[in-house]
């Protein structure tokens, strides 16, 4: 499988950057170069629905799922890296990626790639408790996210290929804080003085943020050395 011009649809600005080291704007279509554009849609799976059909109206040959990832399977680490052959929607949805296309990315690389599934939800699954739930009900899906469900509805409705490529954050044993969570806009920028008011409010979290940013450092390198493959075609 090989797309003349490629869609990239990615939530965050600091996911975007690791693909792309030029000006980002948002929710509208940003060149990378002749063969592949992106849109920095925000988080959720509506944002990433109208990004793909975005995308499409632009002409692209196929859709990419890419940035960041909760794990659900215990084995994963923050910075592993997802290319999954299978998306589950929460209700009951399932797609299944260009699987000619994730081989030929998979053997590009010089670092492994996870198969099986990911889960694509409609609402932060941050704590400890719902990464164990959704392992129950998706017990082959590696990790979860938000926005790979909406984007493989839309190529799948379109009749074009798509694949997913995401990294992992958070390990199945680690819950999100809600200082982390809650003191960002849709696209991953930090909102000062909420972080603030969670800090004086919990102090102790701050060893919990600065764990987390290592980890997304972690993800955004692993993403960073993929980039190269993508950007090729």
């Amino acid at each position: 499988m090989h797309c003349r011009r490629l869609g990239v649809v990615v939530a965050l600005d600091a996911e975007a950057q690791a693909l792309h080291a030029g000006a980002l704007r948002h929710d509208v279509v940003v060149e990378v170069n002749a063969q592949l554009l992106l849109v920095v849609s925000g988080m959720g799976p509506e944002r990433a629905m109208a990004a793909a059909r975005t995308l499409l109206a632009a002409g692209v040959d196929g859709l990419v799922s890419w940035g960041t990832a909760g794990a659900l399977q215990p084995a994963r680490k923050p910075g592993d890296l997802l290319l999954p052959e299978v998306v589950f929607g929460a209700s009951s949805q399932t797609w299944s990626v260009d699987l000619a296309w994730r081989e030929i990315l998979a053997q590009s690389l010089s670092l492994p790639a996870y198969a099986g599934g990911l889960l694509s939800v409609a609402t932060p699954c941050g704590s400890v408790a719902a990464k164990s739930a959704c392992l129950l009900d998706f017990p082959l899906a590696q990790g979860v996210d938000m926005e790979s469900g909406a984007i493989a509805a839309v190529a799948d409705a379109a009749g074009k290929p798509f694949v997913v490529i995401r990294s992992i954050v958070d390990p199945a044993d680690q819950s999100l804080p809600d200082a982390a969570t809650g003191s960002v806009d849709a696209y991953g920028g930090l909102q000062v003085l909420k972080l603030m008011r969670g800090l004086l409010r919990h102090p102790a979290v701050c060893v919990d943020l600065m764990r987390l940013g290592a980890q997304m450092q972690k993800a955004l390198n692993t993403l960073r050395a993929v980039a190269p493959s993508l950007q090729a075609g």
